[in-house]
């Protein structure tokens, strides 16, 4: 029998250790945001609710908090409200946030996706290319605002 299929040790109980947790970007609310979802579960019994309270724990921990705008920056950055108009002159508005608070739902795209890559970086009056999926679009950058709170 080949040593691939035989256990090395018969000790083992298949308890890995949990690899760790990256140290990511996020806003004061995103932050304020995992901490209230990691209250929730406080009492919470059952072994998804300690699996999900071990990962709010470790993200907690390991958050590298951007401080929040004061006033609206001059290019689009970590934090801010971007609002920019494509070629059909459909608007688009979002919130560049880090991976753990994006929604794009709620206009809140992490900044390091397709789109947020795109804005990073662009003044009012730029033209950006957001590579998508169903093909690149153009979009011109019309504002950069605080987000909304």
């Amino acid at each position: 029998m080949s040593r691939a299929f035989v256990r090395e040790d018969d000790t083992a109980t298949g308890d890995a250790e949990r690899p760790p947790v990256a140290p990511h970007r996020i806003t004061p609310s995103g932050l304020q945001a995992l901490q209230a979802r990691r209250l929730a579960l406080e009492g919470a019994e059952g072994m998804e609710a300690e699996n999900e309270r071990s990962r709010l724990d470790a993200l907690i921990q390991v958050a590298d908090v951007v401080p929040a705008l004061t006033v609206p920056p001059e290019t689009a950055r970590f934090g801010a409200r971007v609002v920019a108009v494509d070629e059909d002159d459909e608007e688009l508005a979002v919130t560049l946030v880090g991976e753990h608070e994006a929604d794009p739902a709620a206009g809140k795209i992490n900044y390091l996706s397709p789109l947020g890559r795109a804005l990073i970086g662009a003044a009012i009056g730029d033209t950006v290319i957001w590579q998508r999926p169903a093909g690149a679009r153009g979009l011109e950058i019309i504002d950069l605002t605080l987000p909304s709170a």
